[in-house]
């Protein structure tokens, strides 16, 4: 059998680009709630360190004011670029 990789590039295995975005809340993050919310639209992909940021499948589900206002509460999500 022959070997068809020598390794494995991050997203390699996607079918399609990641938006990210930035969260912020002045009452603290909860990440299960992100989470939870950003994926009744698209897959999350990566959850960044406190759910500050967050990268989901770029399918056009979710604009930064779309996931705002889903959040609720004192939430601010704005789009991240590179």
């Amino acid at each position: 059998m022959a070997k068809a990789h020598e390794s494995y590039d991050a997203g390699q295995f996607l079918t399609g680009s990641l938006v990210h975005f930035d969260i912020s809340n002045v009452d603290g993050i909860v990440a299960k709630d992100v989470v939870e919310t950003a994926s009744t639209r698209a897959t999350v992909v990566i959850l960044g360190a406190g759910a500050a940021r967050i990268a989901v499948e770029n399918n056009g589900a979710w604009s930064a004011a779309d996931l705002q206002a889903a959040l609720g509460g004192n939430y601010v999500v704005a789009d991240f670029d590179y």
